[in-house]
């Protein structure tokens, strides 16, 4: 995995836009390799859109292995946590293609902001919905990340 001149740290905040297509073009010193996948998620109780790089995909992905059909709670946490990530790669001109449900869900339109958050970075609309902390939907997710240690 290569990751800019930033040593696999997500710093700073970034600018950026929203093209017709759902591309986002990632800060140059956050690119990644063609052939990384990042998981991105729509996080409620952040507002935003979390990008996961590849070496938390991984960790998702070990854990998702340990998961047992007879656990119902963590076999929950798998599908819901599935059903609202998609993978991404990042193209030649060093964008992602981010699907319509994680646009709506965090209210993007044209302008984006990209905030490092050191493992991980958001992506939001300047004016991010309201942190959801505490509808059931919210709470399922965030059970569910708890679930699988993240």
């Amino acid at each position: 995995m290569s990751i800019g001149a930033n040593n696999g740290l997500f710093t700073g905040i970034h600018h950026g836009k929203l093209d017709e297509k759902n591309r986002v073009t990632i800060p140059a010193a956050w690119r990644f390799d063609d052939d990384a996948t990042f998981l991105a998620m729509f996080h409620p109780a952040l507002g935003a859109i979390v990008v996961f790089p590849p070496s938390m995909a991984e960790r998702i992905r070990d854990a998702a292995s340990q998961v047992t059909v007879s656990d119902p709670v963590k076999m929950d946490a798998l599908s819901l946590l599935g059903a609202n990530s998609i993978q991404v790669t990042c193209d030649k001109a060093g964008r992602i293609t981010l699907n319509e449900h994680v646009v709506k869900e965090a209210c993007l339109e044209r302008d984006v902001v990209f905030r490092g958050s050191f493992t991980t970075f958001h992506i939001s609309a300047p004016v991010p919905p309201k942190a959801d902390r505490d509808s059931e939907s919210a709470l399922a997710t965030l059970r569910a990340l708890r679930e699988l240690g993240l």
